[in-house]
């Protein structure tokens, strides 16, 4: 009787399994790194802005990831809605530009500001949430679902606080 030959061993399994244990903890390490970025008025409107949103719908959909701009950030802000569809892109000139910017400018300069938070919802759709600020407080905020149609854009406002 032979004796049966024993398989080579492989380390295939343990790498793979190496691989996405690291993937894991790299993805956990970036999403913590932005999260902390945020300035603490981006924090507040954030949480304020998410305990509206549960407010108006505390059955969901739930809100899977999102971006926050500020007043100052208007050209990410418009570039990331026309990204999404929900508006037209539009050439503006640099006087345009430079009047926009020095608006925003002064509204923070001024000690307030306008924070705008764009979420993707579990059903793929988005909502806005729009945190207005005065001196670090969130003085009002108004969530609204967007919706898109075949011609335009136009969002379904439901105002909050």
């Amino acid at each position: 009787m032979t004796e049966p030959t024993e398989q080579p061993r492989t380390w295939l399994p343990l790498i793979i399994a190496g691989s996405i244990g690291g993937l894991v903890i790299v993805g956990a390490i970036v999403t913590h790194l932005v999260r902390t970025d945020l300035s603490p008025e981006k924090e507040l409107a954030a949480t304020t802005c998410e305990a509206a949103y549960e407010d108006l719908f505390p059955e969901g959909p739930g809100i899977i990831g999102g971006d926050i701009y500020s007043a100052t950030e208007w050209q990410p802000l418009e570039d990331t809605m026309v990204r999404l569809g929900y508006a037209e892109d539009e050439e503006l000139s640099g006087e345009e530009i430079d009047a926009r910017d020095h608006e925003a400018a002064q509204l923070v300069d001024s000690g307030k500001d306008v924070m705008t938070v764009v979420w993707q919802r579990d059903d793929q759709s988005h909502a806005t949430c729009v945190a207005e600020l005065d001196d670090g407080a969130v003085t009002s905020t108004t969530v609204t679902e967007l919706v898109t149609s075949d011609t335009s854009a136009s969002p379904s406002a439901s105002p909050s606080s």
